[in-house]
């Protein structure tokens, strides 16, 4: 008997047991490709004689139920009232001898390449090995009993996979393919309630500005021009300058706070000369109600015919969303973006292809996001709650002399 731990010692003793013997009993809670014991199993089908897996929470990969579902020697598991979680991969051949891998590790890609698993390695040699056999054979069968075959039901499946996908990767903290480096529990933001949120982007106030009641006069004041014109361009040149960031006219709101874009020339240009194109990728989002993936990538292929030559970046894109939605949006820029992305666990190397992903899909799971506009609450954070994802740079915001 044997203890092992590390994935690729997994990996590797299942396809030394699979080329060592000709009858395979496995039960597992969840199985995928991708891997070399996947691999030869799949080569080695002939010698299954039983295997069984279990389909919860869809983390049974499509491309494991396409490639077995047709062998009648493989069902799975489909009941939904209690949880299928077995992992026992069993060996024998015609003279008695047999090994089994019975632990943690399901038939994954991630268990056996990656993830922290345990197995025990058990063989014919040990005591009391027969009646562990016998046992074990027992086991499988009765869950072999229950499972089905899901020949039918592949397409059904897959649909229902995939509609789950994003919520399973994003429970394993997994955005657009990448695993952030840090625990959103650790994040000082992403799992605070609303009151807490809301209390510590009220603290941003200073002794040289109230910096949140300035922030809130922006966003009000430009939500008041979309409500009214709606369309970017019917706007005065002078608003579609406020909006983008590009100029303090004197007056009591300063509207450089959320991303200052003074420096970035050719977009002053096209602001001043009212490029439709940029008004053009503005009206993709929608001003009321749900703001997808979809609406932000016609924005971006939109807002990119504006500039031909480049010199346009996620700085002046964000801004230009965050004024229109604020509670979408999040403009990003030098100087929120290092602390932002530190609390997130991510590269600053955000740009057009991953800003959804990284920033916008996190901020959708946070806690504070999804919560109801506060009944009772004074108008001010009534304000505050319709720009909760803008206001995040209140909180990043660093000051650089």
């Amino acid at each position: 008997m044997k203890i092992i731990t590390k994935p690729a010692y997994i990996d590797n003793k299942l396809v030394e047991l699979m080329e060592k013997y000709t009858h395979y009993y496995i039960a597992t809670a969840w199985a995928s490709m991708n891997s070399n014991a996947a691999s030869k199993l799949l080569d080695n089908e002939k010698y299954i004689n039983k295997m069984v897996v279990g389909t919860h929470f869809y983390q049974t990969h499509p491309n494991f139920i396409k490639n077995f579902a047709s062998h009648s020697n493989v069902k799975f598991i489909l009941k939904t009232d209690k949880i299928f979680h077995p992992k026992v991969y069993l060996f024998s051949d015609e003279n008695g001898n047999w090994e089994c891998l019975i632990g943690s590790a399901n038939f994954t890609q991630a268990a056996l390449t990656k993830n922290d698993e345990i197995m025990i390695h058990i063989t014919s040699n040990d005591q009391g090995s027969e009646k562990i056999f016998t046992d074990i054979l027992k086991t499988i069968d009765s869950y072999w009993e229950y499972a089905e075959e899901m020949t039918e039901k592949i397409t059904e499946y897959t649909n229902l996979w995939k509609k789950n996908k994003n919520k399973l990767d994003s429970l394993r903290n997994v955005y657009g393919g990448y695993t952030s480096k840090k625990s959103m529990i650790k994040s000082n933001i992403l799992s605070l309630q609303w009151d807490e949120y809301y209390e510590k982007i009220r603290s941003t106030i200073d002794e040289q500005d109230d910096s949140f009641s300035e922030r809130i006069k922006v966003l009000q004041k430009i939500n008041n021009y979309f409500t009214e014109k709606q369309i970017f361009s019917s706007f005065t040149k002078l608003q579609r300058k406020q909006v983008a960031g590009l100029i303090d006219d004197g007056s009591e709101i300063k509207w450089k706070w959320f991303g200052s874009m003074v420096g970035a020339g050719v977009f002053h240009s096209k602001i001043n000369n009212n490029d439709p194109n940029i008004s053009n990728a503005l009206n993709c989002i929608p001003l009321t109600g749900p703001v997808n993936e979809a609406h932000y990538n016609q924005f971006i292929k939109t807002f990119k015919q504006a500039f031909p030559t480049g010199k346009c970046g996620i700085g002046i894109a964000s801004r230009l969303l965050a004024m229109k939605r604020p509670d979408y949006f999040v403009c990003l820029d030098g100087k929120n973006r290092s602390a932002l992305c530190k609390d997130f666990g991510i590269p600053q190397k955000i740009d057009f292809e991953t800003y959804w992903e990284q920033i916008i899909a996190r901020i959708i799971d946070s806690v504070w996001w999804s919560s109801s506009c506060p009944e009772d609450s004074r108008k001010e954070e009534k304000q505050a709650w319709n720009g909760r994802v803008a206001m995040i740079d209140a909180i990043f915001y660093q000051h650089k002399e």
